[in-house]
């Protein structure tokens, strides 16, 4: 699937051909009317030397990698109700190997309608066309990476309504939700090698509905108390390849925690409770078990920000049909040194432990990076980072280092 930059070109000019009179103001153009239309271009080149994810078995491929991103964002903000739309392409050239090309297409919008001063609702939608790296996903290991012509792609569709019943401000708020998502491979469908077959990718599209309900109490100015429920149910287009059973999945979470907004200084989100996820097939192994998830933003100096996301529950893996006890963690440090000089530093592991297998997966990543923020609206950087897979299974731990120079324009 192919979009050409004379598509894009048209696009920016539909937006911006809505109001002839749009003035620049800071990043973007803002209409008579108040719409806010934001053209992006985002670039890098890259040097990848591990292209593949091989394992020390196998001869690495190395290869440069171009990098454009083009894109545009329409923003409005009238009356307390919020609206946005983006749409961005990503086409990425391997300069010796052109078998990785790939294009990703990402159309998301996000909406929030005020009703009155007691109910909101949030309205968001995503459209992604999205490929996954060879040594990533399903083609992870040297048997599937060394074999492979052309990236896996898939398409998600993700749609999502929030009902939001009670101010901010108010001692206690309520928000219930809904949410669809719809998983569906291009490529890798019906493979014909019997050593593979087990693994194509129909067995993994699959339709997810969920929905959810919050309670939070404002404990404090800064703080709230919360109390969730979330409860999704995936149902698989096909039955396990292996088994011939059904795939499909309960996933129940109950939740408390809680969340925090110190102005100028921490914002934050913690949720721990109980996950259960309990399979329609009764010869698969359930989970029942402690899940929890945080996020979290600190700024001890005005030029210095810190975020970190973490994690721990049990997914469907990409690979196999039973679960994976996955703990995430995923660190970034941000600090300005001059005005418009700063460094970035980030730490990523992920550990999955398969469950009824003996497989186990640790992945680590660290980058750095400098940026320099040339004008309002153009930053320059040039950076690392290093990716690292420990695993049970020898063909699937490789090492991969990445070089690389970007310019992003917010235009």
């Amino acid at each position: 699937m192919k979009t050409s930059i004379k598509s894009i070109s048209a696009m920016i000019f539909v937006a911006l051909s809505m109001n002839v009179n749009a003035m620049k103001e800071g990043n973007g153009y803002v209409t008579d009317s108040g719409l806010k239309i934001l053209p992006i271009l985002d670039s890098r080149l890259e040097h990848n030397d591990n292209i593949g994810r091989y394992s020390d078995a196998e001869s690495p491929e190395s290869s440069t990698v171009l990098v454009i991103e083009p894109g545009i964002a329409l923003q409005s903000d009238r009356g307390g109700n919020q609206y946005q739309v983006a749409y961005q392409l990503a086409a990425g050239s391997y300069f010796d190997s052109s078998d990785d090309n790939y294009v990703d297409h990402r159309f998301t919008t996000n909406n929030k309608v005020t009703l009155n001063t007691r109910n909101a609702l949030r309205i968001n939608y995503a459209f992604l066309y999205l490929h996954e790296e060879r040594g990533s996903g399903i083609l992870a290991g040297d048997g599937l990476s060394t074999i492979a012509n052309e990236p896996v792609e898939y398409v998600i569709h993700n749609a999502s309504l929030t009902h939001i019943f009670g101010s901010q401000e108010a001692m206690g708020r309520i928000e219930t939700g809904l949410r669809i998502e719809d998983k569906k491979y291009k490529n890798y469908r019906n493979i014909e090698n019997p050593q593979y077959s087990l693994i194509s990718t129909k067995y993994k599209d699959y339709t997810e509905f969920g929905g959810n309900g919050a309670f939070y109490y404002r404990a404090f100015p800064t703080t709230s108390l919360l109390f969730e429920v979330d409860i999704s149910e995936r149902s698989y287009d096909l039955n396990d390849p292996v088994t011939s059973n059904s795939q499909d999945s309960l996933n129940v979470f109950y939740l408390t925690g809680a969340t925090w907004d110190i102005t100028g200084k921490t914002t934050g989100k913690l949720r721990f409770g109980l996950q259960d996820k309990s399979y329609d097939d009764s010869t698969k192994k359930d989970f029942t078990g402690f899940s929890w998830d945080l996020e979290l933003e600190w700024k001890p100096l005005s030029y210095s920000t810190v975020t970190v996301a973490a994690a721990q529950r049990a997914r469907d893996p990409e690979q196999g049909s039973n679960y994976v006890d996955e703990t995430s963690f995923d660190g970034n440090w941000k600090h300005y040194w001059l005005n418009h000089l700063y460094t970035n530093a980030s730490l990523q592991f992920v550990l999955d432990d398969y469950s009824e297998s003996t497989r186990t997966d640790d992945l680590y990543r660290v980058g750095l990076y400098f940026g320099y923020e040339l004008r309002d609206y153009v930053e320059l950087s040039a950076g690392w980072r290093f990716e690292d897979n420990e695993s049970s299974i020898d063909g699937n731990s490789y090492d991969q280092n990445v070089w690389y120079l970007s310019a992003d324009m917010l235009f």
